[in-house]
């Protein structure tokens, strides 16, 4: 009876709030801004508050545990039908946004694991998961017309990660935590939402254009980013912040400096001293740990996951099924892979008992779990949408490069660079939260490709004279 009138309540959401929101926000400009920056702050929310689940089974370790409704793709249906109502009229509207067909294709590659999946209605409610999460990207991308929807984004992203600085302060000296992760599964997820919109903001921040007031906000949303990562004690979180950082730093160097940009270069070098004098001797034990590991065993955890990984793809090229790993790489459906694990822990001296190695680990990078239930067909396909949003943003950066538009584009490229890589030894971009916020912010690359390509010399004699 529950699953029922959850089922109820999510087919009421999205056929018929959704469009009756859609027609209302139609009606005001400005209401489909705070909607949509609405649904940029979302990620941060609890997971009870996003996301609302039929079917779920509540031991499963996956990429999900039911067939999941996420609130921010009611938002998002609402938006793209007020801008399909709201287009100039004679002006060609499609649906399909830059990358969209290609993100759904990756979905459908996907999809054809199910065939050699053990548990079919596992790799089903990943695949209703992940193809609908779309209509975030596509809302993105239809939203965006100039540069003041833009910086309402960007707005909402700094305002959130200001509030989770908060939050984590709260968590950590009233409460008594010590690694933070505010209302994520996990810190290292909230890091990465954390440098997703902290790289980008600093982008955006350091460009001469930017209003003072928005230079404040963007950089106290930057701080919020960094006091959370510091306190979440992920450390490839703060390598990756500081890596954009100093990628971003870079950038708006060879564009040309500004008293900004010389003094967030200074302010941010001391900064890094001081948190490298709190921090190093956190990095020197973890760099002990690692190095005791490798005397004591040829491999490490990770290692023999990825091996386990390399023996699924090798014996089903479409993939053991999506959101299968944790059932094929354990006792007593999966007995052939988890001999990998259990050959290792007997070389190291541990007594193999059956019921030990019935929910074993699920490996930490994201590629070898993409290429172990979906096969070839799924790791090539995301790889291809993977590359096609940093070629939008290489092309954004180029062709926008004396406006908001560029600047964005620019610390996207390096958040995106950044995400990618992280994303070979985490598994990121599998939780509901990372996901849809990653495609928010795809999304709005997207819709930079649909804007006319500016005229860069006129745009540069406006300067000028406005400099005059």
């Amino acid at each position: 009876m529950m699953d029922f009138i959850k089922t109820l309540i999510i087919l009421i959401a999205y056929f018929g709030v959704a469009p009756w929101l859609g027609s209302k926000l139609a009606e005001s400009r400005r209401s489909q801004r705070w909607v949509f920056s609405l649904m940029m702050v979302m990620p941060c929310f609890h997971p009870g508050k996003l996301t609302l689940m039929v079917d779920s089974w509540a031991f499963y370790r996956g990429h999900t545990k039911g067939f999941e409704a996420n609130w921010l793709e009611v938002l998002g249906i609402g938006i793209i039908i007020a801008s399909h109502k709201t287009k100039a009229k004679g002006a060609k509207w499609k649906l399909f946004t830059p990358g969209a067909l290609l993100y759904i294709t990756w979905a459908l590659m996907s999809l054809i694991s199910v065939f050699a999946a053990p548990d079919k209605t596992f790799a089903l409610m990943a695949g209703f998961k992940f193809s609908k999460v779309v209509i975030v990207y596509m809302a993105a991308a239809h939203f965006l017309r100039d540069e003041e929807d833009l910086l309402w984004s960007l707005r909402a992203v700094a305002g959130s990660l200001v509030f989770y600085a908060l939050l984590c302060l709260k968590m950590r000296y009233l409460e008594g935590m010590f690694q933070i992760k505010g209302w994520f599964e996990h810190q290292n997820p909230m890091a990465m939402w954390c440098y997703m919109g902290g790289i980008p903001l600093l982008a955006v921040a350091l460009h001469g254009q930017t209003k003072p007031k928005d230079f404040l906000i963007f950089m106290a949303g930057f701080g919020g980013s960094a006091f959370c990562i510091l306190l979440s004690v992920s450390r490839a979180g703060l390598g990756a912040l500081a890596a954009g950082s100093v990628f971003v730093l870079l950038m708006a160097w060879l564009r040309g400096p500004n008293s900004r940009v010389v003094m967030v270069t200074v302010g941010g070098a001391i900064g890094a001293f001081v948190v490298s004098a709190f921090a190093m001797n956190s990095f020197h034990a973890r760099l002990n740990e690692v190095a005791a590991t490798a005397e004591t065993s040829e491999f490490d955890l990770r290692d023999i996951l990825n091996m386990q990984s390399r023996a699924m793809l090798h014996d089903s090229p479409i993939g053991i099924g999506w959101n299968n790993f944790g059932i094929m790489n354990s006792r007593p459906r999966g007995d052939k892979y988890s001999q990998i694990l259990e050959d290792w822990d007997e070389s190291r001296g541990f007594t193999i008992i059956d019921e030990n190695y019935h929910e074993n680990p699920l490996t930490e990078s994201l590629y070898w779990l993409m290429a172990a239930e979906t096969g070839y067909p799924g790791i090539v396909f995301f790889a291809l949408f993977a590359l096609t949003t940093l070629w939008f943003a290489v092309r954004a950066m180029w062709f926008h490069r004396l406006s908001t538009f560029g600047a964005f584009a620019g610390g996207a490229l390096i958040m995106l660079g950044i995400c990618y890589l992280h994303g070979s030894v985490e598994r990121i971009l599998t939780q509901t939260k990372n996901v849809s916020f990653w495609l928010l912010m795809t999304g709005l690359l997207s819709g930079i490709q649909m804007m006319p390509k500016p005229d860069i010399k006129a745009l540069k004699k406006a300067l000028a004279k406005a400099k005059s």
